[in-house]
């Protein structure tokens, strides 16, 4: 059996999970929404990028000189598909090209290419190794310049450096899949993402360490090899942040910890008429509108509830949905502006995300950029209460995503058996509906489905924003 890059990864990333694919081990496991999408903007790319590297041929290459994709080579216990190689006719030296969908260079990256490196020069008479991957700060203009498109990065230095360290990991790697047995002590640190769960954590308590928030880099490690598993079982005496301090507490007496007095301070802050906004977006890997970055949020969507008064039952709710794939962000503005008027504050669940669409609308609709950039102003993060430790909940598992404090705070209101239930899905059925495949009537569907999903988001950011307010 030979390592490949793909297991050699798996190693870096856990060696149990390395030891648990080469002795099936690994439990069966459907890719999420979200894997798959990022699958196909992966093949997406790679086929831009074959095209690209067949112009650099023609163009950067003395003529005869040949490219040939997914080439296999085998050294000895290792084996490397190379994503491009080029043969240079004169010289007679093969380039080695590794194309990424990413548009930064990270450290796997580099660990990848250095592993496909070392493969390749023992077979072959390498002169360059190279990364091909997006050009976050191309912007579409007409036709897709793939020579904007992409950036290459020559990662001779990248490989010296790490050449050494990746020959060593990889004999590891190999041994460690070849084991007889698993090596329980090398399990993983995300049992939420574990692909081998009953190996990796075989009596994983109700509230396992993992769920400790607000951590820093070697806290788990450090907790496990002082012999903790369960939160409940930590001692206050432990180097925990007042944050950890609170969340181990509230677990211990199975009781919210809830700082009154602060919250009523933020809500305090908050103006009225208070406006609930969620937007969903399409980030597509290659722009498909012009003005648009590779990834660029497509804003296609979203919900407005208006609340004028503290005892104001009869909410006003406002929607908007992009139901075709021309550039629409002119409209959505324009309707947004209608109904958000000028004072009051803006709610918000995870405020970075709503403040950059608001940025990048402002960008595309220069007429109204200042409009824009006053309701960012405006903008109060409602998650902030959870994250910033002021309500805290052992029910919340250590998280403050309102997929987990929506059921604690509101039990009434659920994403449970929603057609479309999170953002991942919104975003890969909003592509379906506009990319022209499916019928009228499957369109409607998912129309409604994404609306029935945008509502319930701002609809639940009133409710807790609600349990919040009877505090006081």
């Amino acid at each position: 059996m030979t390592l490949t890059k793909s297991n050699f990864l798996t190693f870096l990333d856990s060696p149990l999970h390395l030891w648990a694919d080469a002795n099936n081990q690994l439990e069966s496991k459907s890719f999420s929404v979200y894997e798959q999408l990022i699958a196909r903007q992966g093949y997406e790319v790679e086929k831009l990028a074959k095209k690209y590297l067949q112009q650099k041929v023609e163009s950067e290459y003395p003529s005869g000189s040949t490219l040939e994709f997914q080439y296999q080579l085998i050294d000895g216990n290792y084996e490397a598909q190379i994503d491009a190689l080029i043969h240079d006719v004169d010289n007679d030296t093969y380039d080695l090209y590794e194309i990424k969908s990413s548009t930064k260079i990270d450290k796997q990256n580099k660990y990848d290419v250095t592993f496909q490196y070392l493969i390749g020069k023992s077979t072959l008479k390498v002169n360059k190794i190279y990364l091909v991957y997006v050009n976050n700060d191309y912007v579409k203009d007409g036709e897709l310049d793939l020579n904007e498109f992409f950036k290459t990065e020559d990662m001779e230095k990248v490989v010296s450096k790490l050449e050494d360290v990746v020959f060593a990991l990889r004999a590891k790697a190999w041994e460690a899949m070849n084991q007889s047995e698993a090596m329980l002590e090398e399990h993983c640190y995300k049992p939420k993402d574990c692909p081998c769960k009953q190996l990796c954590h075989p009596n994983l308590s109700e509230y396992p360490i993992y769920d400790l928030s607000w951590w820093k880099v070697g806290q788990y490690e450090k907790l496990i090899a002082q012999g903790y598993q369960d939160l409940v079982d930590i001692s206050e005496e432990e180097e925990l942040n007042p944050k950890q301090l609170l969340q181990v507490r509230s677990i211990k007496q199975k009781q919210p910890i809830i700082d009154e007095e602060s919250i009523k301070r933020e809500l305090g802050n908050l103006s009225f008429p208070l406006y609930f906004l969620d937007y969903e977006t399409y980030g597509p890997a290659t722009p498909i509108h012009d003005n648009y970055k590779p990834y660029q949020h497509i804003t296609f969507q979203y919900s407005l509830h208006v609340m004028e008064s503290p005892d104001d039952e009869q909410l006003k709710h406002y929607e908007f949905i992009i139901d075709n794939k021309s550039e629409s962000s002119q409209q959505l503005v324009e309707e947004l502006l209608k109904v958000i008027g000028n004072e009051g504050s803006i709610i918000v669940w995870n405020k970075s995300f709503e403040m950059k669409c608001n940025e990048e609308l402002a960008l595309l609709q220069p007429l109204y950029a200042a409009e824009m950039e006053a309701i960012n102003q405006r903008v109060y993060d409602l998650m902030d209460i959870f994250k910033d430790g002021l309500f805290v909940d052992y029910r919340f598992h250590g998280s403050a995503s309102i997929k987990k404090v929506l059921p604690v705070l509101v039990p009434d209101l659920s994403y449970d058996g929603m057609e479309i239930g999170e953002g991942a899905t919104a975003m890969t059925k909003w592509w379906e509906m506009v990319d022209g495949k499916i019928s009228k009537e499957a369109k409607e569907k998912i129309k409604q489905d994404l609306l029935k999903y945008c509502e319930l988001d701002t609809l639940a950011m009133v409710e807790i924003w609600r349990k919040l307010f009877l505090l006081n």
